[in-house]
């Protein structure tokens, strides 16, 4: 019980301090944490920091912060409602939780006046209150870093970040590339399900959904009224000593293996004049699966990057009939699908459709061509 009540006594005096208003000697900082051994920490994390040591302030402000015990966990994540929120804690807890996980912190402390830190103090606090603390997490466009992108432009009366378009601007799927050279087959699975959203060409304001990125921009930025640049000093308070193990067999490899026993099979078929059922079964509920799934990120859900997915071109409904059908398909419903296929093998070109596909999708686009082709022959020699 006494636990309990000093947990409240404490919990109270956190919420009365952030009422306060900071003096001039405060410092604002936002924090950039290195990648996790997680896939959805491959990308950083960002926070801000509030010190006054004339009030005894050190918290950390992370909007980065969902439950698992939200009820439906995993049918809001899929419908891309699940609720994610703004969490204040002090900010020795956030570095040891860091420093556990083997996970690097940079501190960019940023160079503001008195009345900018109060503003974005006193933005923070009404962020904080229980009715505004939730927001529904987009991982481009609404998440732990452009939040807080967006309430510094809010504490700033001058534009703080550029909103320039380069010549050579990257896309989301650029930016994201980057940061997952290692976990090919994490990044065969989302591309899988992101669709021609995640190739808008980028301006500097739109890269800052990566940590990393808004860490770099901050660095670069400068403020007018020769105030000087935004990051005043940068100290690295903890360093990286966890490392993602790459992949260890790439899906390129696997999937051209694959398209190998494909054209295997399909020439040994044509010799001794039999149906490999079984692979044609796995091939197109495989298929038929992932179509269902491509349908309902698209047409139900609320994630924005999965709309317009042009991977339903050769991940195509149309598998679901091959897969009840087999020999009895429609030629029609062959062709149709193999005329999508080939429309999707055009975009191994680059620039010649508005989606960037995997470089592993397009062995397992020429198995499905394949099989296709056997399967309308072996149709023909019935006849």
């Amino acid at each position: 019980m006494t636990k309990k009540i000093w947990i409240t006594i404490a919990f109270c005096l956190f919420c009365v301090s952030l009422q306060a208003q900071l003096s001039n000697q405060s410092k604002v900082s936002l924090l950039t944490c290195g990648p996790g051994s997680e896939f959805y920490e491959s990308f950083g994390h960002s926070a801000i920091r509030i010190q006054d040591d004339s009030l005894n302030i050190d918290y950390v402000f992370n909007y980065g912060v969902f439950s698992f015990n939200e009820p439906h966990f995993y049918l809001k994540f899929a419908q891309g409602r699940l609720p994610y929120m703004l969490a204040a804690d002090y900010t020795e807890p956030f570095l040891q939780s860091y420093a556990y996980e083997g996970r690097s912190v940079t501190m960019q402390v940023l160079n503001m006046t008195p009345d900018e830190k109060n503003k974005l103090y006193a933005l923070l606090e009404e962020n904080y209150k229980p009715e505004n603390r939730y927001y529904a997490y987009d991982f481009f466009r609404d998440n732990c870093a452009t939040r807080i992108r967006d309430i510094l432009q809010s504490s700033f009366s001058d534009s703080l970040f550029s909103h320039r378009q380069s010549a050579n601007a990257l896309t989301y799927r650029n930016l994201y590339y980057i940061y997952t050279t290692d976990q090919l087959w994490w990044r065969l699975s989302i591309d899988l399900l992101l669709g021609m959203r995640t190739d808008k060409k980028l301006n500097e304001w739109e890269y800052m959904y990566i940590p990393f990125d808004m860490e770099k921009q901050a660095d670069t930025c400068i403020l007018g009224h020769q105030k000087g640049g935004l990051v005043q000093q940068t100290d690295h308070l903890l360093r990286q000593t966890s490392t993602i193990p790459p992949t260890a067999v790439s899906p390129n490899i696997i999937f051209s293996i694959l398209f190998l026993i494909a054209l295997f099979i399909t020439f040994f078929e044509r010799r001794a004049h039999f149906y490999a059922k079984p692979f044609d079964i796995l091939l197109y509920l495989a298929l038929a699966l992932l179509s269902t799934l491509i349908l309902y990120l698209w047409l139900i859900s609320d994630h924005y990057a999965t709309k317009y997915n042009l991977n339903i071109l050769w991940i195509n409904p149309l598998a679901w009939i091959l897969l009840f059908r087999l020999k009895r398909t429609s030629p029609a419903v062959i062709y149709a699908v193999m005329l999508c296929v080939l429309i999707a093998l055009a975009g191994a070109v680059p620039g010649l459709l508005p989606q960037q596909f995997n470089t592993a999708a397009f062995p397992i686009m020429l198995t499905v061509l394949v099989r296709l082709w056997a399967l309308r022959k072996a149709q023909k020699d019935k006849q």
